[in-house]
């Protein structure tokens, strides 16, 4: 084993809180290396062309999808006709459902003011709504305010506005305290729970937010955590306008940049490398040691930060650095996984508007089908936000469908989702099935790296800086974060870098 270079920092993995990390440490003139095992950056919100797949084949594909935590449960027609028929031509696909917060006006957008921003890359904002008996409501966003919940809260003397302005009225003190208060108990608290049509509406808001089905496991601190820091001072600049949205040409097209971002600055990516484990001697870390086609290195660093799920820490680091106790609570933290489909369609049997929607709906499958909770569904026709991610006269149907870790990798109630879903959308727009070319199912088992519960969310998870071996941090959505997947992720690395430097990235 040769020692290759020397780094002021190494972030292991180019997910998106290890570039977060690392583009800030570059800017402010460390030396950095990210190292990452794929070809590609973004960890789980990688993307791919169709004609990628098409092109390196079914085992590529299954390949790629197993280092993100997913795998193939079925398809429309089985995957071998899909591949040799190159159906997935001229579509973008990414691994999982990777709508933007707020397209991109959460912590995103902080993060980006921070490194001078991504002028490269395109977003295209979308409004969310969610169904109830029938009826559409639509999804607060920015000032506009739905007019039919407007009608009911005032008809009833309910405050349900206070789910999304009372964060800014509690310090930071009180929202962590919140952190183990349940959606479903402040509902309760506030009397949302007595009218069925706002609470359900506030549910399919708190599950987008948190990708936990049960309301009585959903934090409402992490909520709140996230609208007073992420959405606050983005309704003081007006730029809160959307719900959610996509990149162009796919999520990934957002951490390529990023890198380029980085690399300006003088960081480094070393792709196609395995960190086999973290160097410690004494009581700090050293460096890594990794495996690279040129064979197995080393390289030094002061500082190293984890961006891999930390459940996983383990598997690069000897224990016995740590106190039992701690291992174990790591160890232990879960996830939250997603059934998360992706259907080519030749044509469009929903309106409009509502095809350049987010929907959603708390109960595709019910609970008394062997599920933890009901389950909900959030939907998207991708290609009528953004175009660039289907073919000409196709498009581009994308969902995503909470599972717990265990209902993730439980075939049979897989397989009562992906039965359904055909069936519920047909229900909602007659016609659906026969729009159908193709159909992917694929499930994630570890969308949420560290599910957003009342034991797990916000300072619950690990801290970005480890109070055990000197020199070790921790990145991405399993370490201290608030908020929506990427945004969860992003704000952790911007707290690992000002907990590195000493200065205030999250202000």
């Amino acid at each position: 084993m040769s020692e290759d270079k020397k780094y002021d920092a190494i972030v292991i993995g180019a997910g998106v809180g290890g570039l977060a990390v690392a583009t800030l440490l570059a800017k402010e003139g460390w030396k950095v290396l990210v190292i990452e095992q794929q070809d590609r950056p973004g960890g789980r919100a990688i993307s791919m062309s169709g004609s990628e797949i098409s092109d390196k084949g079914l085992e590529w594909y299954k390949k790629m999808l197993a280092s993100q935590y997913t795998y193939i449960a079925n398809s429309q027609p089985d995957m071998e006709t899909v591949i040799n028929r190159r159906m997935l031509d001229g579509y973008t696909l990414d691994i999982g459902y990777h709508a933007i917060s707020a397209n991109g006006a959460g912590y995103m957008l902080d993060f980006e003011d921070l490194i001078d921003g991504l002028p490269d890359v395109k977003k295209h904002g979308a409004f969310y709504g969610n169904y109830f008996q029938g009826k559409l409501y639509h999804d607060v966003a920015g000032t506009k305010i739905d007019p039919e919940l407007k009608r009911i809260g005032k008809e009833t003397g309910i405050r349900f506005l206070s789910y999304y302005s009372d964060a800014y009225g509690l310090s930071d003190e009180d929202i962590a305290k919140m952190e183990k208060v349940s959606f479903k108990k402040w509902a309760d608290d506030k009397g949302i729970s007595k009218n069925d049509i706002l609470f359900n509406h506030l549910h399919c808001v708190s599950t987008l937010f948190s990708t936990i089905n049960d309301p009585n496991d959903i934090s409402m601190g992490d909520i709140f955590h996230y609208f007073k820091h992420a959405f606050g001072p983005k309704l003081m600049r007006g730029v809160l306008g959307y719900v959610g949205g996509f990149v162009e040409n796919g999520t990934g097209e957002w951490s390529r940049s990023v890198v380029r971002k980085m690399q300006g600055y003088g960081g480094e990516i070393l792709y196609n490398a395995k960190v086999k484990n973290i160097l410690v001697e004494g009581s700090r870390v050293a460096g890594v040691r990794v495996e690279t086609s040129e064979g197995e290195k080393h390289y030094a660093a002061a500082k190293v930060i984890s961006n891999v799920p930390a459940q996983f820490t383990f598997q690069l680091i000897d224990p016995k650095y740590f106190p039992a106790d701690w291992v174990r609570k790591t160890e232990n933290m879960y996830g939250y996984g997603s059934y998360a489909p992706y259907m080519g369609l030749n044509k469009l049997v929903m309106p409009e508007e509502e095809a350049k929607m987010g929907l959603k709906n708390t109960c595709l499958v019910p609970k008394s089908e062997g599920f933890d909770y009901d389950v909900y569904i959030c939907w998207n026709i991708q290609s009528a936000v953004d175009p660039s991610v289907a073919p000409p006269g196709k498009h581009l149907y994308t969902a995503y469908i909470p599972l717990n870790e265990n209902e993730a990798r439980n075939k049979v109630l897989v397989n009562k989702v992906v039965q359904r879903l055909p069936e519920f959308m047909e229900e909602l727009y007659p016609g659906f099935k026969e729009s159908i070319d193709w159909k992917l199912d694929l499930v994630c088992w570890k969308l949420e790296g560290v599910a957003k519960s009342i034991s797990q969310a916000g300072s619950q998870k690990v801290p970005v800086k480890s109070q055990y071996v000197e020199g070790l941090y921790f990145a991405g959505d399993t370490a201290k974060g608030y908020g929506v997947a990427m945004d969860c992720a992003i704000v952790s690395g911007m707290i690992c870098a000002s907990e590195i430097t000493g200065k205030d990235f999250v202000k």
